[in-house]
């Protein structure tokens, strides 16, 4: 009969198959995940060597020589909560900066799943494996809502009307299916070297949406003219493969470090575009529906990791990795990063383990601008920012049945940075689509005194994200 906490670790995996997107700033590369495997995301993540986890078969091939066991099947579901804060600075009347004023808020939750199977043999010393696994590899969930309200008095307990309602809405994924094969040869009694290959499947289907719609309170305002609707779609696929290729050295009982290195994968993206601004005034409708096809880039990266194991009554296990990924390759207006990952586990026996980790990894992501060059013409320029995204992760499992096991991971990260505005307040100015004069009765109170542009980097918005992540998963080995 199963334990209390059996039952609460049972209750935590079915509440993540019932849950069902993130951060919108990565719209174009996605969000990527953690480790699949529980553990060893309770440990930071730090996985390159991994002698335990079924799914770390899809961290590096090589692990897949590297188990105790000679069977495996593992299912994971992640869940992932974004909570998404963005403001303005507030300036009292002498232009003194008082603090940030928060003008919008979106919480969202995500949910994805993971399995793996394996089967690796020894032939005295050497050994032989064969694994395979399915998982996300980037997501691309989001869901942004943002209220717009006029300059309505609030002094009498009453709120702003709202005149229009902006959305962003994201969804699909890019799900990989990788096939592992792994070798081990003794190099003594306790030494091993191992070598993997990985060659996976990626495909996915995206779409996203960005919309303003106007209220009925603005609409009946100006019920002689029209405010224009806007809406904004991309449909896409992507589609391709991937080769990885990892090595790991069993040193001796206590110590190993291991390798990956995932070679520049392109990808084809394939899909539409469609614009559509409704007409107003004197102004046609705007409308741009076009199909394209192009390369979508996963640029290089080589990850080198350690595991140790101290000689003490916890049993302690340690873990670091280090990974360089080669951005540039995307784009040469981007920085190769190096991100760092660690945790260390604690096992008292007879009792839950308990597991700690951190990593730091860095992002980047880029807008494109509208400017004028020195002899008066358009262009257009690129603006790319770098984000780190510290995150602090803990964990631990409970033992089932003799070969089976349960493995929650859990991790927090957090970032600031400042972003353009997702939407330009000129796009509100109603003066634009009645021609009215700047002293007319709209839809803003005191019209006169209301100014509306769109905000560059001179006045951008300063945005606070957190994420609370779980990993949970169940494994069977034998």
């Amino acid at each position: 009969m199963l334990s209390n906490k059996s039952l609460l670790l049972l209750t935590l995996l079915i509440v993540a198959s019932a849950l069902s997107a993130w951060s919108i700033t990565d719209s174009y590369f996605g969000n990527r995940y953690g480790s699949y495997d529980a553990r060893i995301y309770g440990m930071g993540s730090a996985g390159t060597f991994n002698d335990k986890g079924v799914l770390g078969i899809s961290d590096n091939p090589a692990n897949l020589t590297l188990m105790k066991k000679k069977y495996g099947f593992a299912a994971n579901s992640y869940i992932n909560r974004n909570e998404d804060n963005r403001a303005t600075p507030f300036w009292n009347q002498f232009d003194y900066y008082i603090d940030d004023n928060v003008y919008s808020s979106n919480i969202s939750i995500h949910d994805d799943f993971a399995g793996s199977a394996f089967v690796a043999h020894r032939f005295g010393k050497d050994g032989l494996g064969i694994g395979i696994y399915h998982k996300p590899l980037i997501n691309f969930d989001a869901s942004y809502r943002e209220d717009v309200r006029n300059n309505r008095n609030t002094n009498d307990d009453v709120y702003a009307n709202q005149i229009a309602l902006n959305s962003i809405e994201g969804t699909g994924s890019l799900q990989q299916t990788g096939l592992v094969y792994s070798v081990s040869y003794g190099l003594g009694e306790y030494t091993d070297l191992n070598f993997g290959v990985d060659v996976s499947f990626l495909n996915g289907d995206v779409k996203q949406e960005k919309s303003i719609r106007w209220t009925d309170f603005a609409i009946n305002a100006i019920p002689a003219f029209n405010l224009p609707n806007m809406i904004e779609t991309q449909d896409y696929s992507l589609s391709g493969t991937q080769m990885k290729l990892g090595t790991a050295l069993q040193l001796n009982t206590r110590f190993g470090i291991a390798a990956t290195y995932t070679p520049k994968t392109i990808l084809t993206q394939e899909g539409t575009y469609y614009y559509k601004r409704d007409a107003y005034r004197n102004t046609a409708v705007d409308s741009t529906n076009v199909s394209y096809k192009q390369n979508y880039i996963l640029p290089t990266q080589m990850r080198f990791g350690m595991s140790y194991t101290p000689r003490n009554v916890l049993r302690t296990v340690f873990n670091m990795d280090v990974e360089y990924v080669l951005w540039s390759e995307v784009n040469e207006r981007y920085d190769d990063m190096l991100n760092i990952y660690a945790g260390v586990e604690h096992a008292i026996v007879n009792r839950m383990p308990l597991r700690i980790g951190f990593q730091a990894v860095s992002n980047q992501f880029f807008t494109m601008e509208d400017a004028i060059d020195l002899n008066g013409d358009p262009i257009q320029v690129y603006n790319v920012n770098k984000i780190v995204n510290p995150m602090i992760t803990a964990g631990s499992s409970i033992g089932l049945a003799k070969n089976v096991t349960v493995d929650l991971g859990f991790g927090y990260t957090w970032r600031e940075y400042n972003a353009l505005d997702l939407f330009g307040d000129a796009y509100y100015n109603d003066k634009t689509y009645t021609g009215a004069g700047s002293n007319s009765a709209n839809i803003w109170t005191n019209p006169q005194y209301v100014v509306l542009k769109d905000r560059g980097w001179e006045n951008p918005d300063k945005v606070r994200e957190n994420n609370i992540s779980l990993n949970a998963g169940i494994s069977f080995s034998w």
